[in-house]
């Protein structure tokens, strides 16, 4: 009889878990939200409360708020900003957006001249009512020339609010902004730190504020393109505990490329997203170590997984990676499929899960990936997702993407759409009948300390993260029940903590700090 209900028990399991991501019905119209249908050019950021600051480039640089539930916030309106008396002439173009202590930092690039023949790169700092924050640079803006074939590629923050912007002109550098938008000439040379000639498709601040680059570059030794990362220290120069004297291959038999990779401070790793350099279909995962690169021997195969090739998904460009609470890895990208047996399709967006050890997860969906068809509304027929350009991870079980395309037909659009995992069950998403096995903390709000709590675990010890609604992770580490954290170090807003038991039972609380 006992075997009978394990039999049970396992069928009950499987089937419970044998759930996709799909599309959450209550964001937006059917899980999409459009916030601009004039451009694709453009990037968001969630709110410390859940709502979403977007920007676009429309000519003049426009700022929308959308609320939790996908849909705009009127009231709030649109907020254009430009940075010449014709705002066509100069044609802002967004490159990221970024959240940082109560205020949202945009970069991006800008026509320098009315014909279009040079090029500036832009930091412009907003305050939360949309407003433009006239201390920051020279009246809210900081601009910085590119030349006449330059291009901006992306910004990150430090922990003290100085920007470092990734660009080109004759060759690849960094250039950094002061937190009062001044650039810091001492950095580099007149405030460029030249790059070595590699193809960058990811860039990070560490916690510690050591500064780290991921893509390609031509490894010497092999004679191939490779995924290549280098990590430098917040003066530019090299870290000499990184790899080999702050550079890093991670080789593949027909080289690769980095597209994206995932933090987890807690146990000192690095998830990376490889994409074959000369056989783009393929694709597969690492891990590194953040101190000092070497690959993590219990991942995989001694840190890599196999090469992977889906055949119903050809053409695939990927380029986004997170982790969810139950620890299934997430890539997102977009595929394109003509002639291959099934519908024709051109750049739609393509998620596939692995488990935690970096093998494919099959529970969710036969074939190992999903294929989101914007064929019927919304969006509209022939609506493409282009450009991927954040996948923002609140740690509860959802995912929000921020992408945008377009086709001759549809002109271009901006879109946000949400995500949810119905096989992460935390303690907020589902009544608890068992009150016993309830986490709950206080006071929440918070102020510098917080308590768990729970009646069945008594006074056991266990792991925490706490993650912002970024998805960013702001602090980790051990604690037991009934006795107090310090959280005096977080900033205000909204957060939610990952707890993880000696059992390894996982929950899920949100924490609202004060």
């Amino acid at each position: 009889m006992k075997k009978l209900y394990f039999v049970l028990f396992s069928i009950l399991m499987h089937f419970f878990n044998a759930q996709n991501m799909a599309l959450d019905p209550s964001f937006g119209t059917g899980g999409y939200s459009n916030f601009d249908t004039f451009d694709s050019t453009s990037d968001a950021v969630m709110l410390p409360d859940g709502q979403f600051i977007t920007a676009t480039s429309t000519g003049s640089i426009s700022i929308k708020k959308v609320k939790q539930n996908g849909m705009q916030d009127t009231v709030f309106g649109t907020k254009t900003y430009d940075m010449g008396a014709n705002a066509y002439d100069k044609s802002e173009l967004i490159k990221r957006i970024v959240l940082h202590n109560g205020k949202i930092l945009i970069y991006g690039r800008v026509n320098a001249t009315p014909t279009h023949s040079l090029y500036d790169l832009f930091v412009t700092r907003i305050n939360m009512d949309g407003s433009l924050d006239t201390s920051f640079g020279t009246n809210g803006f900081t601009t910085q020339s590119l030349g006449q074939n330059g291009s901006a590629y992306d910004m990150a923050v430090d922990p003290y609010g100085n920007s470092y912007l990734y660009a080109s002109n004759n060759g690849y550098y960094l250039t950094k902004v002061n937190s009062d938008g001044m650039i810091d000439t001492g950095f580099g040379t007149n405030g460029k730190l030249a790059l070595p000639s590699f193809t960058c498709y990811k860039f990070y601040i560490q916690n510690d504020g050591k500064l780290v680059m991921a893509g390609y570059r031509l490894n010497t030794l092999t004679g191939l393109n490779e995924s290549y990362m280098e990590r430098r220290l917040s003066d530019g120069t090299y870290d000499p505990t990184f790899g080999n004297n702050g550079t890093l291959f991670i080789t593949a038999p027909e080289g690769a490329v980095i597209k994206g990779f995932e933090y987890n401070y807690s146990d000192n790793s690095i998830l990376c997203l490889h994409q074959s350099y000369s056989a783009a279909d393929t694709f597969f995962l690492s891990k590194i170590k953040i101190s000092d690169g070497a690959l993590v021997s219990s991942f995989a195969n001694n840190g890599k997984t196999s090469k992977y090739f889906f055949v119903d998904a050809p053409r695939l460009r990927l380029s986004q990676i997170t982790v969810l609470p139950n620890s299934k890895i997430v890539v997102i990208g977009s595929v394109t499929r003509f002639f291959s047996g099934g519908p024709n399709i051109n750049e739609q967006l393509f998620m596939t899960r692995f488990n935690a050890n970096g093998s494919i997860d099959y529970t969710g969906s036969s074939s190992g990936f999903q294929i989101f068809m914007t064929t019927l509304p919304p969006p509209v027929a022939g609506i493409r997702a282009d450009y991927i350009n954040k996948l923002i991870n609140p740690n509860n079980g959802s995912l929000i993407l921020a992408y945008s395309g377009g086709s001759v037909t549809t002109g271009d659009k901006s879109y946000l759409c949400k995500f949810i995992d119905s096989s992460y069950l935390g303690t907020d998403s589902v009544p608890d009948k068992d009150q016993t096995n309830k986490f709950t903390l206080y006071p929440n709000p918070a102020g510098n300390t917080l308590t768990i709590q729970n009646k069945k675990y008594g006074n056991d010890a266990f792991n925490f993260k706490i993650y912002d609604l970024s998805g960013k992770m702001v602090q980790t580490g051990a604690s037991k029940l009934n006795d107090r954290i310090d959280v005096q170090y977080l900033e205000k807003g909204n957060y939610t903590i990952q707890i993880e038991t000696k059992k390894g039972d996982k929950h899920s609380v949100k924490l609202i700090k004060n």
